[in-house]
Order: structure tokens, then sequence, then C-alpha cells
């Protein structure tokens, strides 16, 4: 009987722990996790254990065209990291008009997948039903886009089809908020600004104890929204002066709050926060047209970025924003500016877009604080000048450099 009795006894809890564990950390990638977390509830915590553990950052591009989504789908057959938040950008053929509803994408199943007027884009409803239903779509249409491949190697299309993806996970020192702007809220935000501040949080989904550290604009109208964008701009960095800013303005936005048809103005922000997260800017100005001049510019911000850390091992993505009117037609030859990026940050995943203006300022940290040079310098000013800041651009291209710490 003591035997039997013996033979009956449970498992210890920490044993099925570790069994478990090691079962689920075999799966191939993060859909199989998922499907498993589903199993029972012990499953289900122990899968959440192993993807807090998980922060790697996917990137995958097509260059040759937006319909081919064969990259992600390979990409998912191996990501093990769960995205909270999805960054795309797709070159804007198809948007001269409003094709009428694909029937077999039964868009009417899709819960919450809003795409404003990029419904037309198979990818971003296969890229709805393949994510978290929790995982958040952001980015827009533009006339080019800056891409990386998962081996990271960058690419400019400025002509054809195309599209480059990020994919962030949930990472413990860093919090990504998001917003979209109608035309109502950028009214409304605009008075918070002036007269109500405790309401500004509010409307762009921050919280009180959000530490700001970097924010990125989309617009999609230079003449309607300026005046908002240069406003939001300045409330960020009173609150923290150091905060970096880029963005520019795309043909049309990609964001869950954008409605389905919806050709309205408006502006997209993603806010990256936390206390340990580190963010520099820079402008390449109109004037800075050889390879040398941004050379000189994008090491000054290598220095700078990598000055401000302490021996913490760090993870970094990067945003490219450059005027239509530069990448071949000023340079006669395309990818130079993300070359010379990829150069001097060969580990960072790059995303962008050609746009029709840029938003953006010279942010390299306390030690230079926030400058707004007029005509390109071989060395950025030291000290900020006495003129009014500058957020909107053209004839430029925006980089922002965003890094924070992994477990």
């Amino acid at each position: 009987m003591a035997n039997e009795s013996e033979g009956n006894k449970r498992i210890s809890p920490l044993l099925e722990y570790g069994i478990t564990k090691a079962v689920l950390h075999c799966l191939p990638n993060i859909l199989e996790l998922n499907k498993a977390a589903t199993v029972c509830k012990s499953w289900n915590e122990t899968a959440k254990i192993i993807k807090k553990n998980r922060n790697q950052i996917y990137s995958t591009s097509n260059i040759d065209s937006y319909e081919d989504y064969s990259c992600v789908q390979e990409l998912l057959s191996c990501m093990r990291s769960q995205p909270c938040v999805c960054l795309v950008f797709l070159t804007h053929a198809g948007l001269a008009e409003i094709p009428p509803p694909l029937p077999e994408l039964k868009l009417d199943c899709h819960n919450g997948a809003h795409f404003g007027r990029c419904t037309e884009y198979r990818l971003l409803h296969y890229l709805r039903r393949s994510m978290p239903s929790d995982c958040i779509i952001v980015g827009g249409i533009a006339n080019g886009v800056v891409t990386s491949t998962p081996s990271l190697l960058t690419h400019e299309v400025e002509e054809g089809d195309g599209y480059g993806l990020l994919f962030i996970p949930e990472i413990q020192n860093l919090s990504i908020r998001n917003f979209h702007l109608d035309r109502q809220k950028m009214k409304n935000v605009g008075k918070a600004i002036t007269s109500q501040t405790e309401e500004v949080g509010r409307l762009l989904n921050i919280k009180d104890d959000d530490q700001v550290q970097c924010l990125v604009l989309l617009g999609t109208d230079a003449y309607k929204e300026s005046k908002c964008i240069e406003a939001l701009c300045r409330y960020f960095q009173d609150k923290n002066q150091n905060i970096a800013i880029g963005g520019g303005f795309v043909e049309a936005a990609i964001h869950p709050d954008v409605v389905d048809g919806d050709r309205e103005y408006g502006i997209t922000g993603l806010v990256f926060c936390g206390p340990r997260v580190k963010a520099n800017s820079v402008i390449v100005p109109p004037d800075a047209t050889s390879d040398s001049d941004i050379e000189r510019i994008l090491v000054q911000l290598k220095e700078k970025h990598l000055s401000s850390f302490s021996g913490e091992k760090m993870k970094s993505i990067g945003f490219m924003v450059a005027c239509v009117a530069r990448g071949t037609h000023l340079h006669g030859r395309s990818g130079v500016e993300s070359a010379i990026f990829r150069k001097h940050f060969p580990t960072t995943p790059l995303l962008g877009f050609f746009g029709n203006g840029e938003i953006g300022i010279n942010c390299l940290g306390p030690a230079s604080l926030t400058t707004a040079p007029q005509s390109f310098q071989s060395n950025l000013p030291s000290a900020p000048k006495k003129s009014r800041i500058t957020y909107l651009h053209s004839y430029a291209t925006t980089f922002t450099l965003i890094s924070f710490p992994v477990e």
C-alpha cells in the first residue's frame, strides 16, 4: 500500500513548470506558442513568462510588390517574439481611388480592421489575421519607402511597388504609446494645450508617469496640419528639452482609429517612453548634398548616441524620412543616405519613407541640447540658438534613433 501511495503522488509544481517550460520553449515560432497557451491555465501562464523573456525585433521587406507577402509568411514561421507594434510603410500605388471591397478578404469578419484609404492592401488584412489581437498596426502609404531585410540590408524604393515592416515586441524598459488625431481631435488638442493641459495626455493616450523620450509624427496634409504639429512638438519639448522628434507627411495613414474610406486629414503619432530609453534625432538639411556631408552628420549622431550608454546591453531601431526631391533626384543613384546610416549602425533596423515634407529637430542629448540649424555646418552647434525652433522642413532628411536596454 505504501508503494502504491507513493506512486500516486503528484509531480511537484516546480518540476511540472520546468517540464512545461522546456516543451513550450522548443516550439518553432510565436504562433505555435500562442496555440499551446490555450491548452490550460498552467500552459498559458508559462507561455506568458516565456514571451516576456523574448525581445527580438524583426524587420522584413519586399521591394518589388505590395501584393506579395510571402516574405512576411516566411518571417512568421520563425518569429519567436510576440509583436505588440507592427510598423508598416507601403508605396502609394492604388490610392488614386478607393476600389470596391475585396470579397475574398471577407472584410466584414475583420473585427477592428480599419485601414482608411488603404483597405485594398491585402498585406494589411493578412497582418491583421496573423498578428495577435492586441498588436497595433501603424504606418502609412507614401511615394517611396525605406526598408530593412531580415539580414538588415537597406533599400530605398522611390518608384514602383514595395513595403517595409518592423515588428516590436513588448519590452520591459520601453513603452510605446500611439494616437491618431482626426480633424475634431486636432481642434481639441489645440485648445487643451493652451488652456486645459490636463486633457492633453488623455487625447494623446499618454499617462502622467510616462517619461517621453521620442516623438514620431505622421501627417497627411502639411497645409492643414502644420500648426497642430508645431504645437505638439513645442508641448513635448516644454516637458522634456532633450526629446527626439522625427517624422514626415504620408499620402494616407494606417491606424486602427482611421475609418475605412476616410479621406480626411489627420495626424498619427508614436510616443516612445521610458526612463532608460535613449533617443536622438538629426536633420540632414537641403544644402548637405554630398556623401561626406551626410556622413559627418550621422557620425555625430552615432558619437552622441553611444556616449549616453553606460555599458548596458541595448537594442535600437531607426527611422528615416527623406524628401521626395532627394534620393536619386539629388544623388544620381539610389540608396545613398540609408547606406551611410547602415555603415555606422550595422545592427539597427531602419524603416521609413519618402514624404512630401519632413518633421524633426536636431536633438543630440544634454551636451548639445536641441538646435535647428538654418544651413549645413560641419559641426552641429553646442548651444541652442535664440531663434524660434523650426519643426517642419523641406528638401531634407530626418533620422531618428531610439535605443533601450534589454535584460
